[in-house]
């Protein structure tokens, strides 16, 4: 992914019908920082900060992150139903 744009997954921009989330600012492990616009419960875009948050067509809640870190789930919970 190019730091300098936005990568889009191949769905439809959600944000246009009004919902969805847009996490501003927030800063990765490895030091960059990025915005992430999340709907229906998936991320839907990542781009470096600011490349999100001027989307004008954007009615969703926005959270700003600056001197935050985001950090992956620490678990990722699953189970195996063949040895439970």
């Amino acid at each position: 992914m190019a730091d300098s744009q936005p990568h889009e997954p191949g769905k439809p921009d959600r944000t246009a019908d009004g919902g969805g989330l847009l996490l501003c600012g927030a800063r990765l492990a490895d030091g960059r920082a990025v915005d992430v616009r999340l709907a229906d419960g998936r991320i839907e875009a990542v781009g470096t900060a600011g490349s999100l948050r001027h989307h004008a067509d954007h009615t969703g809640s926005r959270v700003d992150l600056d001197g935050y870190l985001l950090l992956p789930a620490p678990a990722e919970p699953h189970a195996h139903h063949d040895t439970a």
